[in-house]
């Protein structure tokens, strides 16, 4: 989430829940400034971390296989390229959500990707559709085309909205398009091997459950953005973490000055 998950905020993150339970990802950046900031990327992105996930926008296999590559080679873990942000700025440079409508392009960008930055995975996240492209034959092919590279995809991240690019604005596209919880279940069905994700409207940890029957990961956002302590719910209500280890908000508090002050 752009100015949102910045490095101060997933370190906030990463004092409430220790450990690795949870993936965390970045701000979505452009290969170019990937690029342009490779001297000083911690200061930029942040630390490289066994889970976090530096999400990358761009539509140019060439650039966007040399940010990858930069990341790689100083030790960042997981790139994901983000093909589901509705925002005009991004709309404007051919990348986020209006990928949706070129497969083909997404292809060769993660194709180039996974030969230019071999050791680490390289995902994909992406909406249901885009404008009136929204059936699910189109999200089946959209996939499909996608994850017909040399290398099949390692992780794929669906948003169970559509987006829709004229007409709403980038808030109002995480809200308005209804949530199609079943489209992306049966497109986990329909293609078993490939490790997914959910995304969109997940804000109790009874939701989170149910969705963990049916896929393999479940991504939250806004209710962790508007209230970070959720991740202790999480701690307590799915993975059983003993309260005796869950930190108050006082130490939480302490720690997070201590580090900044450091």
């Amino acid at each position: 989430m752009v100015d949102i998950s910045t490095p101060h905020f997933l370190e906030l993150l990463h004092i409430i829940s220790g450990g690795e339970r949870y993936a965390y990802y970045t701000e979505m950046h452009f290969d170019q400034a990937i690029i342009n900031h490779q001297s000083h990327l911690e200061a930029f992105i942040g630390p490289p971390r066994p889970n976090v996930i530096v999400q990358l926008g761009g539509s140019n296999p060439e650039t966007m296989a040399q940010a990858a590559k930069i990341l790689q080679d100083q030790g960042y873990a997981e790139v994901n390229i983000n093909v589901g942000c509705p925002s005009k700025a991004v709309q404007h440079g051919q990348f986020g959500a209006i990928l949706m409508k070129s497969p083909d392009v997404v292809a060769n960008v993660l194709s180039a990707m996974q030969n230019a930055a071999a050791s680490i995975p390289i995902t994909v996240k992406c909406r249901l559709g885009v404008d009136q492209l929204d059936s699910f034959e189109f999200l089946h092919d959209f996939v499909h085309t996608v994850n017909s590279t040399s290398r099949p995809l390692p992780h794929l991240i669906v948003h169970a909205r559509k987006c829709l690019l004229r007409g709403l604005s980038p808030k109002q596209n995480r809200s308005i398009p209804p949530l199609m919880y079943d489209r992306v279940y049966e497109l986990s069905e329909k293609f078993p091997e490939l490790p997914m994700t959910i995304n969109g409207g997940f804000d109790n940890t009874d939701k989170i459950s149910m969705a963990l029957d049916r896929v393999d990961g479940c991504m939250i956002g806004r209710k962790v953005m508007d209230n970070p302590l959720f991740l202790q719910n999480m701690d307590r209500d799915i993975y059983q973490i003993p309260e005796h280890e869950i930190k108050s908000t006082a130490s939480i508090i302490s720690e997070y000055i201590g580090k900044n002050k450091a």
